[in-house]
């Protein structure tokens, strides 16, 4: 829709106004050219009256002919002009109009360019947001394998020191003999009840010991009499032993030991031979 304003409107009445002055001047013009061309008629008034009828007619008729072109050249100008003007006032309308589309296309222009910006720099957030949770999640597993081969370790150490310990209270369990391992009755004399005192004591101190390591998880196995194992058993020696099955074991020189189901020392074995 056109906006006419209040200056166009001025500004049109001016040019009317213009153009009626201009045409009351051409106007003024023509009718002071026609009484310049009928001086003539005065001068011939002395003629007959046939030749004054007759230059009379020649004169007039020039003067009404360049009155009625004017008129019509001036209705002309006039529609002419009217139409410049109408269509001055419709381009200053749509002149007038354009700024405010061009405004409003440049704001909704500016406004999806912001959205936009905003859509982009809320997409990087969650994706930082998802970067640091998995750093996070990724760090409190590490920490946690951490502290629990830092733990495990330390026992490992631990046990291992303990196994030799064990080792030392194994022998000197073996080599009490049988018949001085039981309890010593009444009439014992005193050399035969210190013995098995003591080995009450050291057994009591591997018992402990044992009870100890399997808290954390040590646990020791004899594999006297089992198939042998490459990967829990080392073989000390091969002896054929008749009645024996080959490849099994015959005695355990050292005790083995696992830590929660590994291998932390394998036992030390004769097996016999096939």
């Amino acid at each position: 829709m056109t906006i006419v304003t209040p200056q166009m409107i001025r500004a049109t009445r001016v040019a009317l106004r213009e153009a009626a002055n201009n045409r009351a001047a051409a106007a003024a013009a023509a009718s002071a050219s026609a009484a310049a061309s009928a001086s003539p008629l005065r001068r011939s008034a002395a003629f007959p009256s046939f030749a004054s009828s007759s230059s009379s007619s020649s004169a007039i008729s020039p003067s009404r002919a360049h009155f009625s072109t004017s008129a019509r050249r001036w209705a002309d100008d006039k529609a002419q002009k009217a139409k410049e003007d109408q269509a001055a006032g419709e381009a200053m309308g749509t002149e007038a109009n354009k700024p405010e589309a061009e405004k409003k296309d440049g704001a909704s222009s500016e406004v999806e360019k912001q959205l936009a910006e905003k859509d982009k720099m809320i997409k990087e957030l969650k994706d930082q947001l998802l970067y640091s949770k998995a750093d996070l999640q990724n760090t409190q597993r590490r920490a946690q394998e951490e502290k629990s081969q830092a733990s495990e370790y330390a026992i490992t150490k631990l046990a291992r020191d303990l196994t030799s310990s064990l080792d030392i209270l194994h022998l000197a369990l073996r080599s009490v003999p049988e018949a001085m391992r039981k309890p010593a009755t009444d009439g014992a004399d005193e050399a035969r009840k210190a013995v098995s005192e003591l080995y009450s004591g050291v057994e009591l101190t591997q018992k402990s010991m044992t009870d100890m390591l399997r808290t954390h998880g040590v646990t020791s196995f004899d594999p006297t009499g089992e198939k042998f194992d490459p990967n829990e058993h080392e073989a000390m020696y091969q002896a054929p032993v008749p009645g024996k099955e080959p490849g099994s074991v015959l005695e355990c020189s050292k005790i083995g030991f696992k830590i929660k189901g590994r291998i932390l020392r394998p036992a030390q074995v004769g097996v016999v031979q096939g």
